[in-house]
């Protein structure tokens, strides 16, 4: 019987999670949210969505279907054509380097990201530059 308690609470909570997810807004309250969203596979997908793939939390942020372009596969380039990676806003948010396509997807300041290193490192000016490329934009934290 506790059993049965305590899978109707998950199921409870995950129901009433799901629900305010469109109400998050803010892509560090995303990430840490992430959880709740379901992994990315071919369909069908509208601006706003968002899916887990690849280690990221992605918004989608041009309207596209797989069926009709199935290059839009994550890791191919026509990925970043259509989704954006999250970043997080603190070290315990903080999501794989992903290159920057363009000002959508730029690091802002205060931001946070792994980089290929291993280091995390904080955004200090909006950049679409790596740790490499353009040192003076990050800070390494851990």
């Amino acid at each position: 019987m506790r059993d049965k308690r305590f899978e109707d609470l998950m199921q409870s909570v995950a129901y009433m999670a799901s629900r305010m997810l469109p109400g998050l807004t803010d892509d560090d309250q995303r990430i840490r949210a992430s959880g709740l969203y379901a992994d990315w596979t071919p369909g069908s997908y509208q601006v706003g969505d968002i899916r887990n793939a690849g280690g990221q939390t992605w918004e989608c942020y041009q309207a596209h279907d797989t069926t009709t372009y199935p290059d839009i596969q994550p890791g191919n380039a026509a990925w970043y054509t259509f989704w954006r990676p999250l970043h997080g806003k603190s070290v315990a948010t903080a999501r794989p380097w992903v290159a920057p396509q363009g000002s959508h997807d730029m690091y802002k300041a205060g931001e946070y990201m792994v980089y290929t290193d291993g280091l995390t490192y904080r955004c200090l000016a909006d950049t679409a530059y790596s740790p490499e490329e353009y040192a003076q934009a990050w800070g390494v934290v851990s």
